[in-house]
């Protein structure tokens, strides 16, 4: 008999994780081995546990998704796979995801089913895309992308700190509240800014906010 397939969850909402994690515990196959509403505890645990597969919602609180997913990528040593679970239908969200390194992906208004048939099928090595998506679809609009008729690739030319500037100032908040958020300097702060508003040729703070929402990096 093989070994079940471990999984993590990460949701911001509890009514969610409760919902996954009864449908998890219905199926031989899988095993529950944790989750988290903390967007700060999802490295430390999924590098403690190291569990198959990690079921993650993008938009989560202090952390936004696409830096976790990237995160875990980039820990050549960890074998978990990454499933995005979101409420979010953006096909450029999408392709940021794999793009960023996630293994699947499936919205929240399909049955539950896909998302089992999703975790079992990225085990395996496969991309798997719930409905409406397909992957004729994230092919046509990467070739978009590469061809420069899209500019969602901003992303990939900033920082990390400039990121995490980004989406603070989507949601409004003040220098000074970044400064205390990041633990760094006022000043600092206002460098990040300036270069991310300058790489991404934001015009204004309403646009930083229109681009973090279509992006899904806040609700």
């Amino acid at each position: 008999m093989s070994h079940p397939i471990t999984v993590y969850i990460a949701d911001d909402h509890q009514i969610v994780l409760k919902g996954i994690t009864s449908v998890i515990q219905l199926d031989p196959d899988l095993e529950m081995v944790g989750c988290t509403t903390d967007s700060k505890k999802i490295i430390e645990e999924v590098c403690r546990i190291k569990p198959r597969v990690l079921v993650l919602d993008m938009v989560m609180p202090d952390i936004p998704g696409v830096e976790i997913i990237r995160s875990i990528r980039q820990m050549r040593s960890l074998q978990t796979r990454v499933i995005v679970f979101t409420m979010h239908k953006d096909i450029g969200y999408v392709a940021q995801a794999l793009q960023e390194g996630a293994h699947g992906f499936v919205v929240k208004d399909v049955d539950t089913a896909y998302l089992i048939e999703g975790i079992k099928t990225i085990i395996h090595g496969e991309q798997y895309l719930s409905p409406p998506f397909t992957q004729h679809q994230i092919k046509r609009y990467l070739k978009q992308l590469q061809s420069g008729k899209d500019k969602e690739d901003v992303l990939e030319r900033l920082t990390r700190r400039e990121r995490e500037v980004l989406i603070f100032v989507a949601q409004g908040v003040t220098n000074n509240e970044i400064a205390h958020n990041l633990g760094i300097s006022v000043r600092t702060v206002e460098r990040h800014r300036y270069n991310m508003m300058k790489k991404a040729k934001f015009r204004s703070e309403a646009d930083v906010t229109q681009f973090a929402m279509r992006r899904g990096l806040i609700t």
